[in-house]
């Protein structure tokens, strides 16, 4: 089964990664750090990534950026990050 990971270089992406290759092929996508990029903020970048991966079993999504901190310091431009990249972005991977 091939399984692919998007955020597969991340804190908790590395962590799936290290937990299914053992029983599965491992496809790793990520923004910077692996052979597959990938900015889920995009739609052609995602067309893209799937051209490259070619046929797959699942897809793990372990990505998104969202502002971690006190209510007080969002601001809309911290609200549009989080609902392109969390939102849309892992929306965009499985449409």
């Amino acid at each position: 089964m091939r399984v692919l990971i998007v955020g597969a270089s991340g804190t908790i992406g590395s962590l799936i990664v290290e937990d299914l290759k053992n029983d599965f092929e491992i496809i790793q996508a990520s923004k910077r750090k692996s052979n597959i990029h990938v900015d889920i903020t995009s739609t052609e970048s995602i067309k893209e990534m799937y051209k490259k991966v070619g046929k797959i079993d699942a897809v793990v999504s372990a990505t998104g950026a969202a502002h971690f901190g006190h209510v007080k310091e969002m601001t809309p431009e911290l609200n549009d990050i989080a609902l392109r990249s969390k939102l849309a972005g892992q929306v965009n991977l499985v449409c």
